[in-house]
C-alpha cells in the first residue's frame, strides 16, 4: 500500500518522513518534479507477534506501509508547466497524509510566518482540485475526438455522462468524492486517479506544548487525522533505545509515532490485515475493506486468485482463545468460504486452489 506525503513547502513532510524511516534523509528540493523519497514503513501488530511466538517459524514478516515524501506543493503548481511531474507522482499512491504547520520557526523563508493549518489545507485542497479539473476537461476533448469514430461511441457516450457530472462538481468547488457513482460508472474513471476521490488522512504538525487545532474540508475526502510535534519525534527517532525512552517519558510520549501514523493510515484509508501461518513463514498482508477472498488470495500469489476453489478461514481471536489450530478446528470455529466471502481484519487464511 502505497501512501504520500503531501502539504505546503516547509509543513514538515520529510521531518515527518525522518520520524518514521530508519534512514534519515535531507530536505528535498522546493521545486515540483523532485523525485520524492520512499521508505518502507514496518506495522507492528501484536497478533502477528502472538502467532510468531505460537509457530515459531523460519521467517517472520509484517504488513508495510511505502511511504513517499514529495516536494511541497507551492501555491499556483496546479495551474503550472511542472503540474503534470508534481501531481502524476501524487496520483499513484493508493492514500494521501496531508501535513500540517501548526508552528512558527524562522528557519524556513515562509510567504507568511504565522501557522494557519486551515488555510493551508484550503490551499492544498484547491490545488488538488484544480488539478483535478484539468484532468477531467482534457478527457473530455479527447472523448470528442474519439467520438467520430462509429464504432467508439457507444463507449464515449457512457464515460462523457460521468466525466460531465465530475466537472460539473468540480466547478462547484466540490471534491470529486462527493459525487456518487456505481461500479461500473468508477471502473470508467479508475484511471483518472483523482487526488480529491483518494482517501486522506490529516496529520497537524505542531509544537511540544500546543495542542492542535481543529481543521476540516469538504474538498477532500479526510476520513482520519491525527498531531505530533514531528521535530521531537525525529530527535527521538534518532536517540539510542535507552535515550530514547528516558526522553520519550519526559515529553509524555507513550507511543511511537510509528505506530500512531500506521494506525491513522488502517483506519484513514479503510484498510485490514489478514494472516497466513505455518511454520516456513508467518505473515501479515494489507487488504481494503470489503476486499473479498480472491482478491486476499491474488496478495499472496496470482496463481492462487486464478485457481481458487475455497478458503479455510479461522478468526484470530478463537485461535489466540484456543490456544492452537486444532482446538479451533474440534471446536468448530474454522469455515470454509467462497470467492465472494468479504475478509475481515484478523482473519487467518488457508488458500485451497488448483494448480
Amino acid at each position: 500500500m502505497k501512501i504520500g506525503l503531501v502539504g505546503l513547502p516547509g509543513s514538515g513532510k520529510t521531518t515527518l518522513f525522518n520520524a518514521l524511516s530508519d534512514r534519515p534523509v535531507d530536505l528535498l528540493p522546493g521545486v515540483p518534479g523532485s523525485t520524492p523519497h520512499v521508505s518502507v514503513v514496518p506495522v507492528r501488530d501484536v497478533r502477528l507477534e502472538w502467532l510468531r511466538d505460537l509457530y515459531s517459524p523460519k521467517k517472520y514478516t509484517p504488513a508495510a506501509l511505502i511511504v513517499e515524501d514529495h516536494a511541497g506543493i507551492p501555491p499556483g503548481s496546479a495551474r503550472s508547466d511542472r503540474r503534470g511531474e508534481l501531481f502524476a507522482q501524487m496520483r499513484n499512491a493508493e492514500g494521501i497524509v496531508v501535513v500540517l504547520r501548526a508552528f512558527a520557526t524562522d528557519r524556513y523563508a515562509y510567504d507568511d510566518p504565522a501557522p494557519d493549518p486551515a488555510r493551508d489545507l484550503e490551499l492544498v485542497s484547491l490545488e488538488f482540485l484544480s488539478a483535478d479539473l484539468e484532468i477531467c476537461e482534457r478527457r473530455l476533448e479527447r472523448l470528442k475526438d474519439d467520438w467520430k469514430n462509429p464504432k467508439q461511441r457507444e463507449r464515449v457516450e457512457r464515460e462523457q455522462g460521468v466525466v460531465e457530472r465530475l466537472v460539473e462538481t468540480l466547478n462547484e468547488g466540490r471534491g470529486a468524492h462527493t459525487l456518487s457513482l456505481h461500479a461500473t460508472e468508477e471502473a470508467l474513471i479508475k484511471g483518472f486517479q483523482l487526488l480529491t476521490r483518494k482517501p486522506a488522512v490529516l496529520m497537524v504538525n505542531r509544537t511540544e506544548s500546543a495542542e492542535a487545532p481543529e481543521v476540516s474540508t469538504p474538498l477532500l475526502r479526510v476520513e482520519h487525522h491525527f498531531d505530533a510535534c514531528l521535530q521531537l519525534e525525529a530527535d527521538l527517532k534518532g536517540m539510542e533505545a535507552e535515550e530514547r525512552e528516558m526522553f520519550a517519558a519526559e515529553y509524555g510520549i507513550t507511543e511511537l509515532l510509528t505506530d500512531r501514523f500506521n494506525l491513522a493510515c488502517y483506519r484513514g484509508l479503510g484498510l485490514r490485515s489478514f494472516f497466513t501461518v505455518g511454520e516456513d513463514e508467518v505473515r501479515a498482508w494489507t487488504i481494503e475493506a470489503g476486499d473479498n477472498a480472491v482478491t486476499a488470495s491474488g496478495k499472496i500469489h496470482t496463481d492462487l486468485a486464478k485457481g481458487f476453489i475455497r478458503a479455510e478461514v479461522t478468526p484470530y481471536d478463537d485461535l489466540c482463545a484456543l490456544g492452537a489450530m486444532r482446538e479451533v478446528k474440534a471446536a468448530g470455529k474454522q469455515r470454509l468460504e467462497g470467492r465472494d466471502y468479504e475478509v475481515q481484519d484478523g482473519d487467518i487464511l488457508n488458500i485451497r486452489f488448483s494448480a
